[in-house]
């Protein structure tokens, strides 16, 4: 199936969240009325019930990109996105350009930290070896120079001090993604404290280290690709738990599509107290089994965001919420609005 494209301008990408962060917009979608309302993420507890369960991703974004130079008797730009660690000092990466970095197979990022091209193990990755003449730890050398994954489309992806605050979330806690669960940005500490105080629900939080699945493209020479890997960890009580939520009449509200992929693998595979690995492709067509209401943000054209949301709302309307966001003023992607879907 075609994922869903719109024409989304550029000046529409948000490069920056709103402060406080719960006084995005907040696009509600009644599913079965298909009314669109327009509210504020600080609105949120009027939505809600006490029935409800809300779960959130507790994963750190780590700083996985390392900007450095190739030489070619003149120095070229490169850069590099940690995926995996694959050993002692080797890490399975993105780069950016690729070919050259290939070729040259050496990238510079100090006179006291470069990386060694050892591996081409797929047409868009290369696993490097990372190596220092100093008594420094690797991990601290890398670390140093690393920045926040922010997206390309933000500041081509240069990210700055504002940033190590503004892509990560409040929630964070167990470092291992490399892309930010942007719909958990939108709360805050008060937001949280006025759903606990005014709305009683119950609030859990599950791990899904975000990876490279979240923004690769999703159609590659015509033909549809599967999100990749990712690890998680949703505890058996805590799946048991929503469950009961749901046979009670309760709603189990996902924050963020990575909640959305690591409860609806769990309920398939079981609850663990142990990292698993998923490769879930929920698209059009997906019965889901445990999460009835979603919390997202504005995704890019043709993505696998897209056809979860698609799978939730059916093509025409979301069609229709995007068009509306459009001529509404909404601000887009990571750092934009959001939409509640129940």
């Amino acid at each position: 199936m075609e994922p869903f494209v719109y024409e989304l301008p550029t000046d529409r990408i948000a490069q920056r969240p709103v402060h406080p962060a719960d006084t995005a917009r907040m696009m509600v979608i009644e599913r079965a009325s298909r009314r669109l309302r327009h509210l504020t993420f600080r609105e949120l507890p009027s939505i809600l019930r006490a029935d409800d369960h809300l779960v959130f991703n507790d994963t750190r974004v780590v700083p996985a990109r390392l900007f450095g130079t190739l030489s070619e008797g003149i120095e070229h730009h490169a850069e590099l996105l940690l995926v995996r660690e694959e050993g002692p000092a080797r890490w399975l990466c993105l780069g950016r350009p690729l070919r050259k970095i290939r070729a040259k197979g050496v990238i510079a990022f100090s006179d006291r930290l470069w990386a060694q091209v050892v591996d081409v193990p797929s047409h868009d990755r290369v696993v490097v070896e990372f190596r220092t003449d100093t008594a420094e730890p690797l991990e601290d050398l890398i670390r140093q120079h690393g920045t926040m994954p922010i997206p390309p489309y933000i500041r081509q992806g240069r990210a700055d001090e504002q940033d190590l605050l503004d892509y990560q979330t409040i929630f964070a806690e167990k470092e291992g993604s490399i892309a930010a669960p942007t719909a958990s940005l939108h709360f805050t500490p008060e937001l949280m404290s006025a759903i606990a105080d005014g709305v009683g629900c119950k609030t859990s939080r599950i791990t899904l280290h975000v990876g490279s699945a979240s923004f690769l493209p999703v159609l590659v020479d015509g033909v549809l690709k599967p999100p990749g890997s990712e690890q998680f960890i949703v505890a058996p009580s805590l799946l048991d738990s929503l469950q009961e939520t749901r046979r009670h009449g309760g709603r189990v509200v996902a924050v963020g599509t990575t909640v959305v992929r690591a409860l609806e693998s769990a309920v398939r595979c079981g609850g663990s107290d142990n990292m698993k690995d998923t490769e879930l492709f929920i698209q059009p067509g997906f019965e889901f089994q445990i999460v009835s209401s979603v919390v997202t943000n504005f995704h890019q054209p043709g993505t696998t965001h897209l056809l979860l949301v698609e799978a939730l709302l059916g093509r025409q309307l979301l069609a229709q919420a995007y068009e509306e966001a459009l001529s509404s003023g909404y601000r887009f992607l990571s750092y934009g609005d959001g939409m509640l879907i129940v």
